[in-house]
């Protein structure tokens, strides 16, 4: 950028028009294409000149003025200038705003205000043009990028292709119908502008060209809501899609549920597992063993209900498939095979340390789902570690689930929870019980994808919880620490915000081995005062769950 700001010199004799200059008689005359041989050897000409002949062969049939504006933008551009350059821009514009308008390309505006950001004479004039300028240069940015969609600027994206994930810097995306982010930043942008009257008929004229222009993401997310709020509308009219309580009932009597997993543990690890789900009705579960088991350790798991499948040499050898390195493709694809084979109306594909867990029975809370609705999203609840052996159990729900500020969680986890998503350790995605019977349709880790990309018609949940057994103590969560760190839940994703994994990084670095162990104090172990905000925020999980006192 510093290489591009070298000032542009001047021949002897040669000068910008002084600061008196005529602008009215520029505005009558017009500039002439030059004559090949009238102009001198491109090593005689100073930097001036060049970029004089420049922008001679742009205004060509143009009035003078606006040569001589582009001119004046180019020098201000670079490190230095001469002294009366901004004030002869700024009296282009005070005197003559409504011609400049009629007779210069949009861009040529926009480079207008950008000058304003850089070399203002008053603080509005600073301000606006300098916020103006980030405006158009990340608008520059972003659609450039979206023409490789294969949509032209015109032509919105479709509802039902939207991806359910957070922004860069961990930001929530903007809120189709009740988003007021467009509003507040444009609106701004005019009302400042109004207190200084040179920038003021510049930036609001560009605002109106913006919110004119029909090919830019404001008018798209203009269509977008539209279409969106029609769609309530016609929702709304056909009347209440959720089914009366007898009929809930009367579905929920033949509706049948399980489970997929994909499991590497031994037999006593995977047996609470078992027993809790079959507990609540599951009727069939599907575990694919991604280390095989001896016979005589199966023989202790042997239930009509549990299919177990080796993922030894030759199950890999049966699929086609060269065995994948990455764990949590086996656990995609596994799933999906199990999908394709189910027996049942719903199934959840959920791992060995998670839990289903509602108030409602899972079969009345599957039967309660809106026909059009082909996947219900489980929220999970990740667990708070006891230091005492105890008959209740403790979770904690994010607070998004729990329909309670964010700002909580400074106060809940004063170090760590401005860098933690939901004041969680692991995921807070959640995981999918999917309707059976669905085409094209696979199971990701976390959610249900239909040509690669996650559905739309899903909803999440709050009748049932994923009760998460992700550190119930500080010798499990050490015991996993390396590998969560190198290929699970804690890997380096190439993502711009500071991961949990560079958290914990940070800590070797300052404190030794015995780092991470003041985060897993902070977010993970109790704190009666945490558990106590957090129960009077509805994030809190009691749970007396037997079977699991043994995981």
């Amino acid at each position: 950028m510093q290489a591009r700001q070298k000032p542009l010199s001047f021949a002897i004799a040669e000068a910008l028009p002084p600061l008196d200059t005529d602008l009215n008689a520029l505005k009558t005359r017009t500039v002439n294409a030059h004559e090949p041989n009238a102009m001198p050897r491109a090593k005689d000409q100073s930097g001036n000149t060049r970029k004089s002949l420049e922008l001679n062969e742009e205004f060509v049939g143009l009035p003078e003025i606006c040569k001589l504006h582009g001119l004046l933008i180019a020098h201000l551009r670079k490190s230095d200038q001469p002294a009366h350059t901004m004030a002869l821009f700024t009296r282009i514009w005070a005197e003559h705003a409504n011609f400049m308008f009629e007779h210069l390309d949009p861009r040529w505006l926009v480079s207008a205000i950008t000058t304003f950001g850089d070399h203002g004479t008053t603080e509005v004039q600073r301000r606006v043009g300098q916020s103006m300028t980030v405006l158009f240069g990340a608008m520059k940015l972003y659609e450039s990028e979206r023409l490789y969609s294969g949509f032209p600027p015109e032509s919105e994206f479709k509802l039902k292709r939207l991806v359910h994930s957070k922004l860069p810097l961990n930001m929530d995306r903007y809120a189709l119908v009740s988003g007021g982010l467009d509003i507040n930043m444009l609106g701004r942008l005019w009302v400042d502008a109004a207190d200084d009257p040179v920038i003021a008929p510049l930036a609001h004229h560009l605002l109106n060209l913006l919110n004119a222009d029909p090919s830019t993401v404001f008018r798209r997310f203009k269509t977008l809501r539209g279409r969106k709020l029609r769609q309530r509308a016609q929702k709304e009219a056909s009347g209440d899609p959720d089914p009366e309580p007898a009929v809930v009932a009367a579905r929920a009597k033949t509706l049948t549920w399980g489970t997929v997993s994909t499991i590497k543990a031994n037999a006593e690890q995977i047996k609470p597992f078992i027993e809790h789900h079959l507990s609540l009705g599951a009727a069939q579960m599907d575990i694919f063993l991604d280390t095989p088991l001896p016979d005589s350790d199966l023989a202790q798991l042997t239930c009509p209900k549990v299919r177990f499948i080796q993922c030894d040499a030759a199950y890999w050898t049966e699929t086609g498939k060269t065995l994948m390195e990455k764990h949590q493709q086996r656990q995609a694809f596994n799933a999906t095979r199990a999908y394709r084979d189910a027996q049942v109306d719903w199934l959840a594909h959920i791992d060995r340390d998670e839990f289903l867990y509602g108030a409602d029975d899972v079969k009345l809370t599957l039967a309660s789902a809106p026909d059009d609705i082909d996947a219900l999203i489980i929220p999970p609840a990740e667990e708070i570690a006891q230091s005492d052996a105890a008959d209740t159990l403790l979770f904690r729900r994010t607070y998004f689930d729990a329909g309670t500020d964010k700002a909580l969680l400074d106060q809940l986890y004063p170090i760590f929870g401005a860098y933690l998503r939901s004041g969680f350790i692991s995921h807070t995605a959640g995981k999918t019980f999917a309707r059976t019977g669905l085409k094209d349709v696979r199971f990701g880790v976390h959610l249900l994808k239909r040509s690669g990309v996650e559905i739309e018609n899903a909803k999440r949940i709050q009748s049932l919880n994923l009760l998460h057994r992700h550190a119930p103590d500080w010798e499990s969560f050490a015991a996993h620490l390396e590998f969560r760190l190198q290929k699970g839940s804690y890997r380096d994703r190439g993502q711009s915000r500071l991961g949990l994994g560079d958290i914990i990084d940070l800590l070797h670095e300052e404190h030794g081995s015995d780092g991470p162990r003041q985060l897993f104090d902070e977010i993970c172990g109790y704190s009666a005062d945490v558990v106590q905000k957090l129960e009077q925020n509805g994030m809190l999980i009691r749970a007396k769950l037997g079977v699991l006192d043994h995981v």
